[in-house]
């Protein structure tokens, strides 16, 4: 079984105003590790290749130890699929604070796919989950659109991609697009609940192109769905070359968050009334995957630790 474990402290800079750790950090961290064993099995440089999801059940805190620990699952001609447990320690007891999935792909100095040495036979439920991703890719690559026309609350976030963001191959590191990806969706999230959120999941996201160190990255995020104190946040992630002005499209995701209120608790929020058909067939399709989402989310919850 090839597996690793990492260990991470919660420091006063790693959380929000509330003492938790910050969400983007959290995946972040989950990120690093599953990076850690695919180094190991690629021996070599690799990208991220999707998501498929991650959940952020409980909060860890300042002071708190997280043990985040990484299991290949299956590997192809040249990628791997890796599950992620964050376990939050306190004392001697651990509980599952987050969980995730995620496929990795080893590349050569040029950023193209390059054959494993390692073999991971995947299982059915492996080989169906990966049907899924090449199904979703496709789906995504084929609209190229912009998020925000149509939409009735979104911002749109733009920051230069610099060195000290990146791989030593010149490619934008996983982990720190998430980080990028949670401030800019808190924020839109932030602002149409007039108030405080926490991230609770980051739904799924294949990318297509890699983001190169001296690009712009744009995350256009809108809000896609509102219950009673939750919001869905949407994205679609843009990489801009600012000499030639051509924009590529990196991934389309959606974020999850909860209103709080000073207290840490669950805050009521406004409804959402689409403003258009586009606006309200993108909502109705995120009610669907929320009832799977929802789905997932209650079975992963069960897992164990170790």
């Amino acid at each position: 079984m090839y597996s690793t474990d990492t260990y991470y402290n919660v420091f006063p800079w790693h959380t929000n105003h509330f003492g938790s750790l910050h969400g983007g950090i959290y995946m972040s961290w989950l990120i690093d590790t599953a990076g850690i064993l695919m180094s190991s099995i690629s021996q070599g440089n690799y990208l991220l290749a999707s998501v498929d999801y991650l959940y952020l059940f409980r909060p860890a805190r300042l002071g708190d130890i997280l043990r985040v620990t990484a299991e290949a699952k299956a590997s192809w001609s040249s990628s791997v699929e890796i599950e992620v447990r964050g376990c939050i320690k306190r004392g001697t007891n651990e509980e599952l604070g987050a969980i995730g999935l995620m496929s990795y792909v080893a590349v050569d100095e040029n950023g193209r796919p390059r054959s494993l040495s390692v073999k991971i036979e995947p299982d059915q439920e492996a080989e169906k989950r990966r049907a899924k991703r090449l199904e979703r890719k496709k789906k995504t690559s084929g609209d190229t659109s912009e998020l925000l026309p149509g939409m009735s609350f979104g911002r749109s976030y733009v920051r230069t991609i610099y060195p000290e963001h990146g791989f030593g191959n010149g490619i934008l590191y996983a982990g720190k697009m998430y980080m990028m990806l949670d401030e800019a969706l808190a924020i839109v999230a932030k602002l149409y609940s007039k108030g405080n959120t926490f991230t609770a999941s980051a739904g799924s996201a294949d990318f297509l192109v890699p983001v190169k160190i001296g690009d712009i990255l744009e995350i256009q995020g809108a809000v896609e769905y509102t219950g009673n104190t939750s919001l869905d946040v949407g994205a679609k992630i843009f990489a801009i070359n600012h000499f030639t002005g051509t924009r590529r499209l990196v991934s389309r995701t959606v974020f999850s968050f909860v209103s709080i209120d000073d207290q840490g608790k669950p805050r009521p929020i406004s409804k959402l009334e689409p403003s258009s058909e586009y606006e309200r067939s993108i909502m109705e399709n995120r009610i669907k995957e929320r009832e799977e989402r929802i789905k997932l989310s209650k079975t992963l919850q069960q897992r164990a630790c170790q």
